[in-house]
This record gives C-alpha cells, structure tokens and sequence, in this order.
C-alpha cells in the first residue's frame, strides 16, 4: 500500500514509518481557520479533511491521501500553536494540575474518492510545574510549533502524570486505529462470494426456548428462573457457557452443579430446541436475494451440531445453505477461526474455492465478530439480534446495519 501524507509534521512521519506503511509527503495548504465555537472533536476532523481533499485535489494520477490534524483542548477550549514565547507560557499555566484533552482528526481519501474520517481522544493529566521551570520549558522552542504548547514525546514528557487513551494520538497520529480502517476498507472492497450466518440471534429469534430449557434445568436443581434478557447475555459461546452462566448468575460461584445442570440442559433443549423459534423480519427475503447473486450460504453456530441442523432444516429448508455446522467435539468453539476455515473448506468441496476476503461472517455477538475478523473475514454486526451495538463495536465490526437486507449494499 502507498499513501501520501499530507502533513509536514515530523512525528506523523516517524508514526507511519514505524508501522510500515510505504507514503510520501505532500504539504497541504489548506486553510485552518474554523469557526469559534465549533466543539475541539468537529473541528479536527473538519481540518483533517481539508488538508487531505486540497492535496488530492492536486493530484494529477489519484492516490490515498491521508490528512491529520490534532488539538489541545481545556473545558471545550481549543488551545493551538502558541503566538510567541509569552503565549506559550500562558497555556501551560492554565494545563497545570489539570485535565485535559488532545484530539486528532484523520480521513482519509481513497484514489477512488471514496472518504472515511474519524478522530480519537486521550485523556492527559500534568504534574504541576513551577514558572521557572514552565519558562525554561518554553526557552527550549520546543512548545512554539506544537498545539497546546507542548509534545509529549519531548522534554515534557517528564510533567505527564496520566494517560487515557491512546499516546500516539497525542503525539499526532493513531496509527492503531488508521492502519485498522485502512484494513476494514481493503476488506470491504473485496468481491464477496459467500456469506457465514450466526444462528442464535442473527437469523433465529431463539431466546424463548433458550430460556425454557435452561430454567427448566435450573428449577430441578431449586434455583429461580431468569428473564429473557438474562439469557441474552448467557448466549453466544456454546451451551457449556450458557450454564456456566446461568449458575454463577444463581449464586453457584464455584459450578459444584455443573455437571448434572448442563446434562439436563442438553436433555431437555434437545427435545425444545425449537419452541417459540422463528426467523426475523427480513431474513427469508435476504437468503432469496445472496441465492439469486450466486452467494454461497453458510451457517455456523456454538449451538450443538444436531440442534443447529434442526433448527436451520426446521425454518431455512427451501433455501437450502451450502454448509450448516453446529458445535461438536471434535474443533473448538468461536472465537476460535477453525469452524470458519471448516465452512470454507467444505465450499471448496463443492468446486468453489472462497478466501476468507470473499467472506462476509454475520452475527449479533461480540464472538461473532472477534470469529470472523480472527478469519480475516470482512465482519457485519446484526443489530436486532441479542446484543447492544457498543459490544459490536468494542468487538471491531467492520459494518453495522440495523435489518438484514441492509447486508446486500456490501454483496
């Protein structure tokens, strides 16, 4: 990959070198005015725009630019590069002993045009310091070029008490987060040729026989029943978890129970497995559409095997996925990539080899995501399904979208 980095800035030189990203510089001339008022978050990401969108606009053979812009702020108060000596000193008076916020904006523009910006936020803290020490700080000329009238990775570094967040944001550039949206876009763009279904919240609203067979199995061991939000969260890692959880949640710290409640668990859902299922809104007309583009469809699922046939050839039969694997003993259960990797080995049996860049994984979980990302699939978060969005994001979702035949904008 090669970029152009429009910035003179020394330290997003050195940040992009040390992750390895072949770039050249082009200095922007953008005009950094921005309106008063304008919250120090807007207004990063504005100026990482401009800078970005005046270098590429110069450009004669279109690359990926990258602009980045960052700011000190104190209560919403965007502090930039001091005037002079006095100013400086000024500034960091007011960061003594204090909170404060640095912010950097990224976007980036693709040759193509395509944009995508975003910022960060770290947290940092000073040690106080005294005037003479400010004013002998402020001698060095370090602070005169840098917002905020300071650099971390400098002399000041010695009055840093705390950080929260990332450093390299406050140095100038989060080269963690810019490599990882450079990444999701790569795997957006690859042409897709099949799509992975979690079971359990992503095509299936299950949670009523979920919750029949694991109070049921809880009453006989005399522990009180849980809510349909309770399971929820009991979910998503297997049915060995799911006790597991549903134990601890009823005081049984230690799982002196376990054995005997995840027996009856498995008794009692294999006969209920399909008690109350149904598929959500959207799905049937989802599958008809991936089948009519010649996707392949797949089902993975932490559910046991035989269940996961049942319900799949139960509600999905006419639509008749490629591959359906439920859990057996036999390979790990997600996170772990191996089922994923089964999915697609099994594809290629049919006389379509699939890379895991052809692949969408869809799922509600924050498993679901970490299975297909640790795959090197292109991740899409179901924001029905049991789960809150921010563990879908927190977990790395490449997308989010809200009903299924949103998916088909990335087919």
């Amino acid at each position: 990959m090669h970029l152009i980095l429009a910035s003179a800035s020394p330290r997003r030189r050195e940040l992009l070198k040390q992750i390895g990203i072949d770039f050249e510089v082009r200095v922007s001339q953008a005009d950094e005015r921005i309106a008063p008022g304008t919250k120090p978050w807007k207004a990063v990401e504005e100026l990482s725009y401009r800078k970005a969108k005046a270098v590429w606009d110069e450009l004669e053979v279109k690359e990926t630019v990258i602009g980045s812009d960052t700011v000190v702020s104190i209560d919403d108060e965007i502090l930039g590069k001091p005037k002079d000596a006095a100013d400086a000193c000024a500034m960091l008076r007011r960061l003594q002993g204090r909170e404060h916020y640095v912010y950097t904006g990224v976007t980036i523009l693709t040759a193509e045009g395509e944009r995508r910006t975003f910022h960060e936020g770290t947290k940092v803290i000073f040690t106080p310091m005294s005037r003479a020490e400010i004013e002998a700080y402020v001698a060095t000329g370090d602070p005169l070029d840098k917002a905020g009238a300071y650099g971390i990775q400098g002399e000041c570094a010695k009055y840093v008490r705390a950080i929260e967040g990332d450093y390299n944001t406050v140095v100038g550039l989060p080269v963690g987060r810019l490599y990882q949206e450079l990444a999701r876009m790569e795997r957006e763009k690859a042409q897709k040729k099949a799509v992975i279904f979690d079971l359990d919240g992503t095509l299936s609203d299950s949670i009523y026989s979920l919750k029949y067979s694991g109070n049921a199995a809880l009453a006989e061991l005399g522990y009180a029943p849980f809510e349909e939000e309770d399971y929820k969260y009991f979910v998503g890692d297997g049915a060995a978890n799911l006790v597991k959880r549903a134990l601890r949640a009823s005081g049984d710290s230690e799982l002196t129970h376990f054995d005997e409640a995840y027996r009856r668990y498995r008794e009692i859902f294999s006969e209920h497995c399909m008690d109350g299922v149904k598929p959500y809104d959207g799905i049937c007309e989802l599958l008809q559409k991936l089948r009519e583009k010649k996707i392949f469809l797949a089902v993975l699922s932490n559910k046991p095997h035989k269940q996961t046939i049942e319900v799949v050839g139960s509600l999905f039969g006419g639509y008749a996925f490629d591959v359906i694997l439920g859990q057996t003993d036999d390979f790990p259960v997600k996170p772990d990539p191996e089922g994923v990797f089964r999915v697609l080995r099994n594809i290629g049996k049919q006389g379509e080899e699939i890379l895991p860049e052809n692949l969408i994984y869809l799922g509600d979980t924050g498993t679901d995501i970490r299975t297909g990302r640790s795959a090197g699939a292109f991740t899409v978060g179901a924001l029905w399904g049991f789960r809150k969005q921010e563990e879908l994001e927190e977990a790395g979702a490449d997308a989010l979208i809200a009903h299924p035949l949103d998916l088909l904008r990335y087919v």
